[in-house]
């Protein structure tokens, strides 16, 4: 999840002369390496999480 976060910042604030223009137009490839760092988060937080069902099984305050 951090690699992706890191990807898309250094992207976006180093290497990309588009994404640092000041109207803040992100180009395709920041695009995506955003949409790839939801996708990695939202994984991360289910493995972390797990399911509804699972929560709801433990007792509470657990």
């Amino acid at each position: 999840m951090q690699e992706a976060w890191q990807a898309y910042v250094h992207h976006t604030l180093y290497l990309c002369d588009t994404c640092r223009r000041v109207d803040g137009s992100p180009c395709p490839p920041a695009e995506e390496l955003y949409r790839t760092w939801r996708r990695v988060s939202e994984e991360s937080m289910r493995k972390v999480w797990g399911t509804a069902s699972s929560r709801t099984a433990l007792p509470p305050g657990q």
